[in-house]
């Protein structure tokens, strides 16, 4: 199974602990972004792709991480 990561700057350290982990899991793992602690970063910029591969791909997870969540989890 393939798991998908995307989060904002709010998620980033925590995104990249939770990637490490589950890569220790065995899982195949892709990162969708941020790819820096930028304060200026989008999250529907991360999020709408993540869901759209989730969406398109029979069997991917995707895990979203942000400040609130609130907003990630609309756009997804």
């Amino acid at each position: 199974m393939k798991v998908y990561f995307a989060s904002d700057h709010a998620g980033f350290l925590l995104k990249n602990a939770l990637i490490d982990y589950v890569r220790t899991l065995g899982y195949e793992v892709e990162d969708m972004g941020a790819f820096a602690q930028e304060t200026k970063d989008d999250y529907p910029d991360f999020v709408i792709p993540l869901a759209k591969r989730v969406a398109d791909e029979v069997g991917a997870r995707g895990i979203i991480v942000g400040g609130s969540g609130q907003g990630e989890a609309m756009c997804a």
